[in-house]
């Protein structure tokens, strides 16, 4: 398979993963955003050690180095977790879907700071482009409009940053999926500790749905490691882009959110960017 499809398997992945969350989190409203993440990372690692046996592999030894960096990773995923569901839990997906954007931006900033290869110019300049076209398509009435749930969303941006670069130098040692299972593992202990769900409100009926979403997660970051490994993290994280385009698309098919003129010119514009950087590339 063309290594350029993985990011691209990866945004379709994470655009539905979101789009269905947000339906689930509409559908049972008694869950809140601590339970609705424990019982994620439960149906990721319900994936996840369905898979290991058959592609995956134990690490023998780790230096020292990469174990403080996958604590690393797994402490900047507790908060960035945390903040990311609590945002779509109290904003509507069309109206964080252009500060989504913001998280690749800030990633492929991030990375080019630690790392040189990920340095270009043709990225830097369609980045900008598009951070142009995130904040005309979120003014409302001559001002860009701002709350707590999009604040939490920006947080959570860097965090991510910071996380994907930290996954970037662990790559060398551990394997997509090994690095994934250790980080879920890490992530839902500090949940349990410091975001404790009230699984008493859990129900059977509730426990297939986070399975799908499971599979949908490990899809997706299986590919964005494995993509971050091969072709870079500034390349993949561009790419990205695309997914507040689809989160967009489907939050109005599927979640009876409204079309917005602004955010249909920008969704083509920033699609037109993606595909002029990876002829470029």
């Amino acid at each position: 398979m063309n290594i350029i499809l993985l990011p691209f398997i990866a945004v379709v992945a994470n655009a539905v993963y979101l789009t269905i969350s947000k339906a689930f989190f509409k559908r049972y409203t008694r869950l809140t955003s601590r339970e609705f993440n424990w019982l994620q990372f439960a149906g990721i690692l319900f994936v996840l050690f369905l898979l290991v046996p058959f592609f995956g592999e134990w690490p023998i030894s780790l230096s020292s180095t990469a174990i403080w960096s996958l604590f690393g990773v797994g402490a900047l995923a507790i908060l960035g977790n945390i903040l990311y569901f609590w945002g779509i839990d109290h904003e509507k997906i069309s109206d964080i879907e252009p500060f989504l954007l913001f998280t690749p931006l800030i990633t492929i900033l991030i990375a080019s700071f630690f790392y040189s290869d990920e340095r270009s110019w043709v990225i830097y300049l369609a980045a900008f482009l598009a951070s142009v076209v995130l904040g005309w398509s979120h003014i409302k009435k001559h001002h860009l409009s701002f709350t707590w749930g999009i604040i939490t969303i920006l947080a959570f941006s860097v965090m991510y940053g910071f996380e994907a670069v930290l996954v970037k130098s662990l790559l060398y040692e551990l394997s997509p999926i090994m690095l994934y299972l250790l980080r879920c593992l890490i992530v839902i202990v500090g949940l349990s500790l410091f975001s404790r769900p009230d699984l008493s409100i859990v129900k059977k009926h509730h426990l297939a749905p986070f399975g799908i979403l499971g599979g949908l997660a490990v899809a997706a970051m299986i590919t964005t490691y494995t993509a971050f490994h091969l072709l870079g993290l500034s390349q993949t994280i561009f790419i990205f882009i695309l997914s507040p385009v689809l989160i967009y698309i489907l939050s109005v098919i599927f979640l009876d959110d409204h079309w917005k003129t602004k955010n249909i010119i920008a969704s083509i514009i920033i699609t037109i960017l993606v595909i002029l950087v990876n002829l470029v590339k």
